[in-house]
């Protein structure tokens, strides 16, 4: 047996890669979490914030929920050595079936995860994306990018994740926040007249065939309020549209 193979078994377990010790796991569960980006809270369950962003369930009943930051938490389950399901909570530690490999670095959290959605398709691979978003002092967005163009290999779905993260991104870069992913508002102020902005915008993103997307690219170069901007990439993300690609990589470069 050579001195490598030999170092490779005696190795504590922590010392080897995220990645080394998810394949060694083969099958099952597996668990792990990393420390989340600043302003990223949940309730655990039903929904999460991200700036000003909520992605969830947010009913009337939730509104007073506490909303608790603290770390992402991923839990994998592996096929013959393959992901084959990813979920993610953030907020307080919580106990999950699964092999705990606890506490892991946020970065190579972030590009374990990018590889899992580089490589997996379906639901594993557009569920990786949100893990490597909310990882810590991590820049994942050129991986973004490289997987929302792939029309070849990726899905229409996973294209559209990607898409959105790189919004959030692009609109956290308007307000100063470089490599960060909250789209925070800002303080321009809110009254009826940046309500029927915001509507406009929103009316812009419903026209059929991406008749809106010229007219959104526009507010989101030009437009004075910074919230204003935001919504525009926020719908330009979910267009799925080229030129809105084109537009996050100038803003993000």
């Amino acid at each position: 047996m050579g001195v490598f193979a030999l170092v490779a078994i005696v190795a504590p377990l922590a010392a080897q890669s995220l990645a080394g010790r998810v394949t060694a796991a083969r099958d099952g569960l597996v668990v792990f979490h990393f420390a989340a980006r600043p302003g990223v809270c949940s309730d655990g369950l039903h929904f999460m914030r991200i700036g000003s962003s909520f992605r969830g369930e947010m009913s009337g009943s939730r509104e007073d929920a506490p909303c608790v930051a603290g770390p992402v938490q991923v839990r994998l389950s592996l096929r013959d050595g393959a992901v084959d399901r990813v979920e993610t909570w953030v907020g307080t530690l919580r106990s999950h079936d699964g092999r705990d490999f606890g506490a892991v670095p946020a970065h190579e959290a972030a590009q374990f995860m990018l590889s899992i959605a580089a490589h997996g398709n379906g639901g594993p691979g557009a569920n990786a994306l949100m893990p490597a978003a909310l990882a810590d002092s991590s820049i994942v967005w050129p991986a973004l990018l490289a997987i929302a163009r792939d029309s070849a290999t990726r899905s229409r779905g996973t294209r559209q994740d990607a898409s959105f993260w790189l919004s959030r991104f692009a609109a956290a870069r308007l307000g100063g926040a470089h490599g960060d992913v909250l789209d925070d508002d800002g303080d321009d102020g809110r009254d009826d007249a940046m309500d029927l902005k915001q509507h406009a915008v929103f009316v812009l993103s419903q026209l059929p065939h991406q008749e809106g997307v010229p007219a959104l690219l526009d507010v989101a170069r030009t437009n004075s309020n910074r919230r204003v901007r935001s919504r525009a990439l926020f719908w330009l993300g979910q267009s799925g549209d080229p030129r809105a690609l084109n537009l996050f990589e100038s803003l993000l470069m």
